[in-house]
């Protein structure tokens, strides 16, 4: 791979850092004005639109929809639901308990559950005893951030960080199966991951709330740019590299994602996590490290 194409890599890492960063300080926003499962709904369906405009931009075409086994179709929406309506619906549930730093960082175990998984699942990503370590490391972390909550009793903030690891399982989950999903091009990869999701979202929603209420401005322009920004722009970096570079090197961005996410809940939004989850966000980021030790070493 040449130099000009790796650091296409990381520049497009460093945009889903900073995308997905900032979506748990626009998340927490954005739960106080609309209810979880439909800020949920709303982005996806934002995401949908913007990458329509992007496909047709682009003379792009959706592959023809079939039920098949190999169907795109089929794949892209069981990513949809995995890897986006139940996850959103779960971090979001949890925003409106935790802190945002608090949901980034149990969402930074994601790449530890994916290394865990690819092991499993996908013949080129086996583990070596220094990712097993790194997996250890990082569920160490989990235990220190949960287990507190879990002495106190079954609070509703330990029932959140169980919502959130929940949902960073899930990402784990659609990291190792997007590798395995048939290829389409990025961009019409995350339109039909989207929609799938905008569609169940949505359905999940009427479901277990009911129609959604009018939205606040401020809550609504929060969606709208979490819909564009995060979800929309970064499936389709997030599709583009996972099928370029592999899911534990994808995995990578969650690295980064809980620093910037802290960073902003402490410097913006006035937060102040406790020691265990400083203590957390510690041993989850040192597991991640040693689970990509390898690819360091290969790209020195």
């Amino acid at each position: 791979m040449s130099w000009v194409n790796r650091n296409i890599d990381w520049l497009v890492m460093t945009f889903l850092v900073a995308a997905w960063g900032s979506a748990f300080a626009g998340l927490k926003i954005a739960v106080e004005d609309i209810h979880p499962y439909w800020t949920s709904a709303g982005r996806l369906w934002v995401a949908s639109g913007v990458l329509w405009l992007l496909c047709a931009a682009r003379g792009e075409q959706l592959p023809a929809f079939s039920v098949g086994r190999d169907s795109p179709w089929v794949w892209f929406a069981v990513l949809g639901l995995v890897g986006m309506a139940i996850p959103f619906f779960m971090f979001a549930t949890a925003a409106t308990s935790l802190p945002s730093a608090v949901n980034a960082i149990c969402n930074g175990a994601s790449p530890v559950f994916t290394v865990a998984m690819a092991h499993v699942f996908l013949a080129d990503e086996k583990l070596s005893g220094r990712r097993l370590l790194g997996v250890l490391l990082g569920f160490s972390g989990l235990v220190v951030l949960v287990g507190p909550r879990l002495l106190a009793g079954v609070t509703i903030e330990a029932a959140a960080l169980g919502l959130a690891i929940g949902a960073a399982f899930l990402y784990a989950a659609s990291n190792v199966i997007t590798r395995k999903a048939p290829q389409v091009s990025s961009t019409a990869g995350a339109l039909m991951m989207c929609f799938s999701g905008a569609v169940l979202a949505t359905l999940g929603a009427l479901v277990l709330e009911g129609p959604p209420a009018v939205p606040p401005l401020r809550g609504l322009a929060v969606v709208t740019a979490l819909g564009v920004v995060s979800t929309g722009l970064g499936t389709v970096g997030y599709v583009w590299l996972i099928q370029r570079r592999g899911p534990v090197f994808t995995a990578m961005t969650i690295y980064l994602v809980p620093l910037w996410a802290t960073a902003l809940g402490i410097g913006l939004m006035g937060e102040r996590p406790g020691w265990t989850a400083f203590a957390a966000l510690a041993l989850i980021l040192g597991g991640v490290a040693l689970t990509n030790a390898r690819w360091r070493k290969a790209q020195a």
